[in-house]
């Protein structure tokens, strides 16, 4: 199902159920859902470094936007993304996005 070619009848008739069984538990088994979700979840850690280094290639790109925006997006992901802030003072409502408190 994940990272397979092969048909949900083809992996039934490996397995030794029927279709509509593996349709009961991809829908219905919450432990063959949290199975699968597992591995999902495993084969995205996996490709982290890989997407890691895609991001990073792209610092080098010719398009200045793609570099920007790969640029932008690591930073964002570091921790550096600017901050929104909201100051509640008084009557007035005064919002803040990025820059510095200076005003």
């Amino acid at each position: 199902m994940y990272e397979t070619k092969m048909t949900r009848e083809e992996i039934a008739n490996k397995v030794g159920v029927g279709t509509r069984t593996i349709s009961r538990w991809k829908n219905e088994n919450e432990e063959f859902q949290e199975a699968m979700n597992n591995y999902a979840h495993k084969s995205i850690v996996n490709a982290v470094p890989r997407a890691l280094g895609t991001m990073i290639g792209l610092l080098n790109a010719r398009s200045e936007l793609v570099r920007f925006n790969a640029a932008k997006d690591l930073l964002d992901r570091a921790g550096f993304a600017p901050t929104d802030k909201v100051d509640l003072s008084g009557n007035d409502i005064n919002i803040k996005i990025g820059g510095t408190d200076d005003g």
